[in-house]
């Protein structure tokens, strides 16, 4: 069998797989074809365009395509698979099993012509990609993959299997060094799925993937950093979950050991890391339970590396848009937590914060007014004029999601988008927030290492170094993209740096 894995890249509200990070998704698809002694080819829809490779994928027996966003953003290591793309691969590639699995999954589609089993011939639309792919997974790919390799034909909306996971989690730490960028990589690892809270944001597509709140177990998850360390892997992210503080929570609050568990345990296996940084939390869990947050907060800054960040799903600081959105926080609580993490975090490390809040903010919800941006600008002013640090500021327009309840009031009610207000408030922010907290969080001369140069504009040249969010940095140097370099801190663009040249390092 020839089975191919095409990495069209994911993001979504608890996991992210853009390059120079792997998610999950891509490494257990490819261990399920492993296990079962069938050595998957693994390409990125980068590789493919660039090569203009799209008859290639024709050749396969099975053809897994992984891919699709459910939040808004701006990528720079990679561009994720699009529509019209996916359009063009289920058109042009008739001969494999076509198997879909991410957010593309979801797209709404005609349930009467949809195939539902994978024997049956898939009749090409232009129209509509899906009706010409085999088996659209909105389960859990890897069980699913795992079942068909077993000869068996599971449902596209199979549940998550705990034991078959490892399994292909241990199997597809070997496709690591298969990825264009490595060693210059991040993976991203399973922590947990779901959300722990009983209800859920309007717009939040993570309950429509993870209808149930998981842990994963401890072990689990260090065997397979031990799995990757052993290939090679130095960087790691705990960014698959909605809330890293909740991990180990039974419903009767956070569990600090649960966490002090796998940081002290990655930490001894693989000695020689060099990225360990995490991403999501609520700011209202952190309020509710400031006692055991804070010693979570206090192991996460001990083993982690320097410009690390906590994303906090704020979304608004407008009471009735909190509200009509069921947002599930409170103005002073985000207050609280910003506060907090500052006070555990925002010491330094080689120079640069150990652990800060970033602030995600999204226009468009349920309930905005012109007021809204008002409310969310002063907010903000008001955190820099207190001195807490932000490591980022966020600003997205919603996107909506199937299956969501924000998806659900649009088919009965008009959802206004203030445009030339969310425009101004934007510009506001970067000139206003954006560049004097910049020259708080990295004073001239802060030296930062392991930036890895992407593109050059005439004799600059500009790169990421490889965190959580790394920060774009100008280089008034001419240099080879993909080296890595170290870099001083000179002068502030409204959300990037401009550093000079220090070193190049070997990669």
């Amino acid at each position: 069998m020839k089975a191919i894995i095409l990495d069209g890249y994911v993001d979504e509200p608890a996991l992210f797989g853009v390059p120079p990070f792997l998610s999950t998704y891509v490494r257990y698809a490819w261990g399920a074809y492993r296990h079962f002694g069938v050595e998957a080819e693994y390409r990125t829809i980068d590789q493919v365009r660039r090569e203009n490779s799209w008859e290639t994928l024709d050749s396969a027996d099975h053809l897994v395509i992984i891919g699709g966003v459910s939040v808004p953003g701006k990528y720079a290591g990679g561009a994720p698979l699009s529509y019209s793309e996916l359009t063009k691969i289920a058109a042009q590639c008739p001969n494999p099993l076509k198997i879909l699995f991410g957010a593309f999954s979801y797209r709404d589609t005609d349930s009467a012509t949809h195939q539902k089993t994978p024997s049956r011939p898939a009749r090409a639309s232009v129209k509509d990609p899906l009706k010409a792919i085999e088996c659209v997974v909105t389960g859990n790919l890897e069980t699913y993959l795992y079942g068909l390799l077993s000869g068996k034909n599971p449902p596209e909306d199979i549940g998550k299997d705990p034991e078959i996971t490892e399994i292909c989690a241990l199997a597809g730490a070997g496709v690591v060094d298969r990825h264009p960028n490595f060693p210059n990589l991040i993976c991203e690892l399973e922590v947990s799925t779901g959300c722990e809270r009983r209800s859920h944001c309007s717009f939040c597509s993570e309950p429509v993937f993870h209808p149930r709140f998981q842990s994963r177990d401890p072990e689990a998850i260090l065997t397979e950093v031990a799995a990757l360390g052993e290939r090679g892997v130095k960087r790691f992210r705990l960014g698959r979950a909605a809330n890293i503080l909740a991990y180990g929570d039974r419903g009767e609050g956070p569990d600090p050991f649960a966490l002090l568990r796998i940081y002290r345990g990655i930490r001894e296996r693989v000695p020689d890391l060099r990225t360990l940084h995490t991403d999501n939390t609520n700011p209202q869990y952190i309020a509710d339970h400031p006692v055991a947050s804070a010693k979570i907060l206090e192991t996460i800054s001990e083993y982690n590396t320097p410009g690390d960040i906590l994303s906090f799903g704020v979304e608004s600081f407008d009471e009735g848009v909190i509200r009509s959105n069921n947002l599930g926080t409170r103005v002073e609580s985000i207050y609280e937590a910003i506060k907090l993490v500052n006070e555990i975090g925002g010491f330094r490390k080689e120079g640069i914060p150990a652990l800060l809040p970033g602030i995600n903010l999204i226009a468009g919800l349920i309930g905005e007014t012109k007021r809204t941006f008002e409310k969310n600008f002063d907010a903000l002013k008001m955190i820099l004029e207190k001195g807490w640090l932000l490591r980022r500021i966020n600003l997205r327009q919603v996107m909506v999601f199937p299956k969501t309840p924000l998806s659900a009031y649009r088919q009965t009610h008009f959802l206004p988008f203030h445009t030339r207000e969310f425009r101004r408030f934007k510009e506001k922010v970067r000139t206003e927030i954006d560049r004097p907290m910049l020259e708080r969080v990295f004073p001239v001369g802060t030296v930062i290492p392991d930036v890895i140069t992407e593109y050059r504009e005439g004799n600059n040249t500009f790169g990421r170094p490889l965190w959580t969010y790394g920060i774009l940095i100008g280089i008034r140097s001419t240099l080879p993209i993909g080296k890595k370099v170290t870099i001083s801190v000179t002068e502030y663009g409204f959300r990037s740096l401009t550093g000079e040249l220090i070193s190049v390092q070997e990669n």
